[in-house]
């Protein structure tokens, strides 16, 4: 398992509708913070029970900062190799959203 900590930039939520059933995940992208350089990964949570279970009580926003346990997940197709990380637990700091620096007009 590994942590990150960061802020969301970007959710996404995909139908996968496919011959074994449909399907559903969120895509959520988070910018790590207190990093030197930009440092941005994508995240994976798979299924509506796990999509419930992640978010809780708790709406996910953009510029919330949360921190992610998480594991990779790694799929061969056609030899080839896609990794893919897994939340196993996200916590939302008090319900911090950043605000934005720039002005609003």
């Amino acid at each position: 398992m590994f942590d990150i900590r960061g802020k969301i930039i970007g959710l996404e939520t995909v139908n996968i509708n496919s011959p074994k059933g449909d399907f559903v995940k969120k895509l959520i992208t988070l910018e790590k913070v207190a990093s030197n350089y930009k440092d941005v990964n994508q995240f994976e949570v798979f299924g509506e029970e796990n999509i419930k279970a992640i978010e809780g009580s708790q709406k996910l926003q953009e510029g919330q900062i949360v921190n992610i346990n998480f594991y990779i997940s790694s799929n061969e197709f056609k030899g080839k190799f896609y990794n893919t990380l897994k939340v196993k637990e996200l916590r939302i700091e008090d319900n911090f959203i950043e605000e934005s620096s720039e002005a609003p007009f």
